[in-house]
């Protein structure tokens, strides 16, 4: 976590720097260095909160270089681990369960389990030929984020992919079930169901409700010991 806040920190520094001089003032090799890790690290700060206000940002820059900071190191630490430890994943997540109530309320066909798993079976496929948790799939699927984001999608890239069942998230292990083979099912899937409150990476954050569409090409079931 400190070396988040470290980043984040850095990043806001590159990011309000990249606006000091105006448009048309770079000038020298330095000042394009400068503007262009700007543009890089403040694009990752916008990924991580687009609602950061870049003037305020500029003002504690100038206080802290002044020695005139209205927040003492400590303080600021103190509320930089609290904002990223716990209101952001408290924000994401009810903006999470806000995703899901729409979709529910808003898709016809929907469908609840008990898990919480929102799903709609777009076409059943062969249902005498479903998988268990110990079997192996092979799938095209797209996801999403509540945005609506494309973060990951075999579709776009023309290729399937082939996994163990019970080595997904719980979503995609208990969805899969829910449809048979050559079957298309639509998936929205908690955070809990997911990747919970550590997120996947950059693209994926803490609390984050997710979508799929999925299409299960082939089954194979998992080899038994004779």
């Amino acid at each position: 976590m400190k070396k988040l806040i470290l980043t984040a920190a850095i990043a806001s520094i590159f990011a309000a720097c990249g606006n000091v001089g105006g448009a048309g003032s770079i000038k020298t090799e330095g000042d394009s260095l400068a503007y262009a890790l700007g543009i890089d690290i403040g694009n990752n700060l916008k990924q991580m909160d687009s609602t950061i206000n870049v003037d305020m940002l500029a003002v504690g820059i100038k206080d802290a270089v002044n020695n005139d900071s209205k927040m003492d190191a400590e303080s600021a630490g103190a509320f930089l681990r609290e904002y990223f430890m716990v209101r952001v994943p408290a924000k994401a997540k009810q903006a999470s369960v806000d995703f899901l109530a729409g979709i529910e309320k808003d898709v016809k066909n929907i469908k609840k389990t008990e898990s919480g798993l929102l799903y709609e079976v777009v076409l059943e496929g062969d249902k005498s030929i479903t998988p268990k948790m110990t079997d192996r799939v092979r799938v095209i699927y797209e996801g999403k984020l509540k945005t609506g984001k494309i973060f990951d999608s075999s579709k776009q890239r023309g290729d399937t992919i082939e996994f163990a069942v019970n080595g997904v998230i719980k979503g995609w292990g208990e969805g899969l079930q829910l449809v048979g083979k050559g079957g298309k099912i639509n998936l929205w899937i908690p955070a809990e169901l997911a990747y919970g409150e550590q997120g996947a990476g950059g693209a994926i954050g803490p609390n984050e409700a997710l979508a799929f569409e999925v299409e299960l090409i082939d089954v194979m079931p998992a080899a038994t010991e004779e």
